[in-house]
């Protein structure tokens, strides 16, 4: 069994962390070839990983060190993650040093001292595992390279972080209907967002028909279903969404109503090709101003049909969008255009209670 030298708790690491092993250890495991590369693959107790690994992290005013600062965030995910009962079916990659195969057997002798083995890949899942290990020790998978030079690691963790691809967002979103009922409050937002937008891209009859990409880049005239779910999953949070107190058949004609009301009142600006309310700009700024326009139509207009908006904002049909060039993207730019809107809105609605008053 290996003995841990003064462990210390993830948390706590900034640096390099010297990981050391009090005795010596030996292990089943089985040896891979691949090219001229030779590793092995073993499992060990996070309580019994985390202690023994090092960690040569990049040191801000230092040319040296490969890894990351360790985020306090991620590894108690990790643990939060483990001690709610889930699996952590991922190997972790490191470089040990030393170590000797007996191929007979089909063991891994790893020896006792310092700076014995070196973290590549998994650093926050072995931080995490560790973490939780005083309620749950889980058995990790390692993939171990023997005896490489620290050019080397650094050759395999730019591979892993640069080349490998993770799953697209907007595939996430799609997916998440078929989690389990056990969901954080944000993530019925995300799904309930999703929803919408796949069931409105889906409508022949809706704004967003054929306007709302999910597996590929959008063009101009469309937007992704991840900025779409971005903008969304505020209102429809089922704790603070504006929202939240309608079906989601009511939640989505909401939305619906809203951009078919955009495009009567704004036809010019709807017929280009690059529509400014399917820019990430626009729609950003549009849904910015959502919850005025929505509080102020179900008010005065006694409903959210797509003419009780167009009368809402009758009075602001000729706003100048292009004065939003100007502003770049980011969620900066959102808020400027959107204030602009604003403004304007306010302003016509005055001129317009103005107009009418009679003494």
């Amino acid at each position: 069994m290996a003995k841990a030298v003064s462990p210390k708790k993830p948390s706590k690491h900034t640096g390099k962390k010297t990981g050391a092993l009090g005795q010596g250890v030996t292990v089943p495991a089985l040896r891979v070839v691949q090219g001229t590369s030779t590793f092995y693959v073993f499992s060990m107790k996070a309580s019994e990983l985390w202690p023994m690994v090092s960690i040569n992290r990049r040191e801000e005013t230092e040319d040296r060190g490969y890894q990351r600062v360790l985020s306090q965030a991620r590894v108690q995910a990790v643990a939060n993650h483990i001690k709610s009962g889930k699996p952590i079916p991922n190997s972790v990659l490191i470089s040990l040093d030393q170590a000797t195969y007996n191929e007979a057997d089909r063991t891994l002798s790893i020896p006792s001292g310092t700076d014995i083995g070196w973290v590549i890949d998994g650093q926050h899942r072995i931080a995490g595992s560790h973490e939780a290990s005083g309620d749950i020790d889980i058995e990790l998978c390692v993939f171990a390279f023997e005896s490489v030079d620290v050019e080397f690691q650094i050759d395999q963790f730019v591979t892993i972080n640069r080349e490998a691809k993770g799953v697209p967002t907007s595939l996430v979103y799609d997916l998440l209907s078929h989690l389990p009922d056990k969901k954080k409050p944000s993530d019925i937002a995300i799904e309930r967002a999703a929803e919408i937008a796949n069931e409105l891209r889906r409508r022949e009859s809706s704004a967003f028909y054929n306007r709302i990409v999910v597996t590929q880049s959008p063009t101009k005239g469309k937007i992704s279903i991840t900025n779409f779910v971005r903008k969304v999953s505020p209102l429809v949070h089922p704790e603070r969404g504006s929202l939240r107190v309608y079906t989601l058949p009511e939640m989505t004609s909401i939305i619906d109503n809203y951009f078919l009301a955009l495009r009567r009142t704004y036809p010019e600006q709807w017929s280009k090709t690059d529509n400014v309310f399917f820019r990430t700009l626009g729609f950003g700024a549009m849904l910015n101003v959502f919850e005025e326009i929505f509080q102020i139509t179900l008010t005065e207009q006694g409903g959210f049909t797509v003419g009780n908006i167009e009368s809402t904002l009758k009075n602001l049909k000729h706003f100048e969008f292009q004065t939003w060039e100007s502003y770049g993207s980011g969620n900066k730019a959102e808020m400027e255009a959107a204030s602009d809107f604003r403004t304007d809105f306010t302003r016509s609605r005055s001129v317009s209670v103005k107009g009418s008053l009679k003494l």
